[in-house]
């Protein structure tokens, strides 16, 4: 995965998991986003929707694509997760401090 496309990679599988999703098969349907190109696109789109059409009407288009990214995320969210929860890994995570933009890269270029 590389920032350079924008990550369209990711954006790819995620939608292309959406269209897999199979309730019959629990296994299938685990989908974990990554947090922080998830908050950057719903950002985008949040200051692309203060943003008003040439005629001073409301962009209904990107409000549209906000609402439709926030419902994809909140579907995933209630999806049960068919494996145990793993106390060394939900410690590791609430620990882990919240990266700044370069430290993202940066993590995400080691992989």
């Amino acid at each position: 995965m590389s920032s350079l496309d924008d990550y369209a990679s990711y954006r790819a599988l995620l939608r292309a998991a959406a269209t897999r999703f199979n309730k019959d098969n629990p296994a299938l349907c685990t989908v974990i986003p990554i947090f922080s190109i998830l908050t950057s696109d719903l950002y985008s789109l949040c200051r692309q929707c203060q943003q008003t059409l040439p005629n001073g009407h409301i962009n209904f288009e990107k409000f549209w694509q906000l609402a439709k990214q926030v419902t994809e995320f909140i579907t995933w969210k209630q999806v049960h997760c068919p494996f145990p929860k793993a106390a060394k890994v939900i410690t590791y995570l609430q620990a882990t401090p919240v990266l700044n933009e370069d430290g993202k890269y940066m993590s995400i270029s080691l992989f």
